[in-house]
């Protein structure tokens, strides 16, 4: 990053965060990721549901014991990454209020 693209983010900084050191910005800005990926997360796993209306575990079991599609199989992955998604988010969401309330 050339000096200048420091000194503008510096600025920003300042602007953005006028009351925060830089570590309590980094962390609000990080939380701030957090919380947007945890939505994706959950809209993917309530658009699986009502797609396939059952939850998670039980189309875990039906596609585990069973030969299913090409299409199934690959929603049953991205769904099983929506469900391990939300739970890395609820956990970073909390690791990091915590961080903020200190």
């Amino acid at each position: 990053m050339a000096i200048s693209d420091t000194a503008t983010l510096a600025e920003s900084f300042r602007r953005l965060f006028p009351n925060m050191d830089q570590d309590e910005a980094l962390a609000q800005l990080l939380l701030e990721r957090a919380q947007r990926n945890l939505v994706r997360y959950e809209t993917a796993a309530r658009r699986f549901g009502a797609q396939y209306e059952q939850e998670f575990d039980q189309f875990r079991e039906m596609v585990l014991s069973s030969d299913v599609d090409e299409k199934t199989e690959q929603d049953y992955f991205d769904w099983e990454l929506a469900v391990t998604g939300i739970s890395d988010m609820q956990d970073e969401i909390a690791r990091l209020r915590m961080l903020l309330s200190q």
